[in-house]
């Protein structure tokens, strides 16, 4: 296997394991979400608050690592 092969199946191991802790915490917020909502809405409201604006922070930083790396692998011989 060349080395530009096994960079490319880094990232995507690295991108599988991303996803999956993607789909695990959005069902914990879920449950989350759902537990504030029937208990006090007032907290619901700033917990989604929260959310929300950790969510543009993780996307920022998973664009910014993303790129990073998309260089990295592309300007590789």
């Amino acid at each position: 296997m060349t080395t530009k092969n096994a960079s490319n199946r880094a990232l995507m191991n690295a991108l599988e394991e991303i996803i999956g802790l993607e789909v695990q915490s959005q069902i914990k917020l879920e449950a989350w979400e759902q537990v504030f909502e029937n208990t006090n809405p007032l907290v619901h409201e700033l917990y989604r608050g929260e959310v929300e604006t950790l969510s543009k922070q993780k996307t920022a930083k998973l664009k910014l690592a993303l790129t990073a790396a998309l260089k990295e692998t592309l300007m590789e011989p």
